[in-house]
């Protein structure tokens, strides 16, 4: 499980499951909830592909760079968004249908330090969505 603090009173947590069950192999996913005092948040994605990749693009470039940098799961379930401006700002936002007529979303902004701390979140990340173990 991948667990990034918000606040004092919100954490994001991010754990491997399978949403098609335990015997298909070909689908992995992620179930990602925001939880908080009062708040809880829970969401399936599918298709997390790249999304270490992503993060690890962010800590090759730590020095910074010019506007947003995004990544987005298969079904758009999941989004994040980068910027730079000598930290790291991750804004995570999670949809439930994204797009039906009854979706809702839920979005929060993590601070991590350029270098060193995302690395330890891509690596983090790497080693949750790593089914070939």
């Amino acid at each position: 499980m991948v667990r990034i603090p918000v606040s004092t009173a919100l954490t994001l947590e991010f754990e491997q499951s399978s949403p098609y069950g335990p015997d298909d192999p070909y689908v992995s996913g992620v179930l990602v909830r925001a939880v908080g005092e009062h708040l809880r948040v829970e969401q399936q994605v599918i298709g997390t592909g790249g999304l270490s990749a992503f993060l690890y693009g962010l800590y090759g470039e730590f020095r910074g760079w010019a506007g947003e940098r995004t990544w987005q799961s298969l079904e758009d379930e999941l989004r994040v968004a980068a910027r730079h401006d000598g930290h790291v700002h991750l804004r995570w936002e999670v949809t439930n249908r994204p797009y039906g007529d009854d979706s809702w979303s839920f979005s929060t902004t993590t601070h991590h330090g350029a270098g060193e701390d995302v690395r330890r979140l891509a690596d983090a990340f790497r080693d949750l969505l790593d089914t070939s173990t």
